[in-house]
């Protein structure tokens, strides 16, 4: 039996079309399920202990619930097969399971000012991508126009920042630097292939460091990032691989981790801290 999870707030309350056409599927198949929404279960591990009959889990969410769901659950205890389906606004970490069907994902860690831990699945950053997730998240409209919208205004805010970065006990020092940000997903910002090498099932992250340009090229260098061709613009991109990452940025700056944001963070220290199998749902897997 499959236990299908739902939040009825992503995408702006749409994902209840896509939970009705997921239950409309399973019935049409003569499948087994529960629906439970995520809102009203605090403890999932608790939830599953006496029901050993759910075999499978459903997430049915975009990028910020598969963030919610490993942040809030001990996955090292949950024994059924988790399939994650897209019903969101952002699913860049989709994308990139969708290419292996299922495969052990490699779970992150972001140590936040040296003492909030956050859990991330595809990827982090600090600086320019974090204002815009900050932008988009507080935006009740939540589509493409409102997402460039968005990217624009914070272009027109932000102002780069000296860092100092740490790639595997190697330091690295960076002038205006707009943002750095950290992936073993392939994707970011609703399809951007910010690493094009990157892998979830590996626990060496793609480290970018966006530097050394103006507000004018910063507009025209983010439209290369959907084929991957900004890697090639070594003058302003620096690409560095790694296991444990240290970041410093000298002033306070939003926060993302898929795509979920905190504020005021100055200092973050990324590695990996274990794995599980997710696979990408689709119809066939019911036949």
């Amino acid at each position: 039996m499959y236990l299908i999870l739902h939040n009825p707030l992503s995408s702006n309350r749409k994902s209840r079309k896509k939970t009705k056409k997921i239950v409309r599927l399973f019935k049409k198949n003569k499948q087994a399920f529960i629906v439970r929404s995520t809102l009203k279960i605090d403890d999932l591990v608790e939830y599953l202990q006496d029901k050993t009959h759910i075999t499978d889990i459903l997430l049915l969410g975009g990028d910020g619930s598969i963030n919610y769901f490993i942040n809030s659950t001990d996955l090292s205890k949950i024994t059924q097969n988790i399939h994650l389906a897209k019903s969101g606004s952002g699913n860049d970490f989709l994308r990139s399971l969708k290419q292996v069907k299922k495969t052990e994902v490699v779970i992150g860690q972001a140590l936040l000012n040296n003492e909030k831990p956050i859990q991330f699945i595809n990827g982090c950053g600090l600086g320019f991508d974090g204002l815009v997730c900050h932008y988009v998240n507080n935006d009740q409209k939540k589509n493409k126009i409102s997402y460039f919208l968005n990217v624009f205004k914070s272009i027109i805010e932000y102002e780069p920042q000296d860092i100092d970065l740490e790639v595997d006990s190697k330091t690295y020092s960076f002038k205006k630097a707009f943002l750095v940000t950290i992936q073993n997903g392939k994707y970011f910002g609703g399809g951007m292939k910010a690493a094009p090498k990157a892998n979830i099932a590996d626990k060496t992250y793609y480290v970018m460091v966006v530097h050394g340009l103006s507000k004018f090229l910063l507009q025209f260098l983010l439209m290369t990032i959907y084929s991957g061709f900004h890697e090639k613009i070594k003058k302003y991109v620096t690409v560095i691989k790694g296991e444990n990452i240290k970041v410093n940025f000298h002033q306070a700056n939003y926060f993302q981790a898929d795509g979920e944001v905190s504020d005021s963070v100055t200092e973050i220290s990324v590695k990996a801290i274990g794995t599980k199998s997710f696979s990408a749902f689709s119809k066939n897997d019911l036949k």
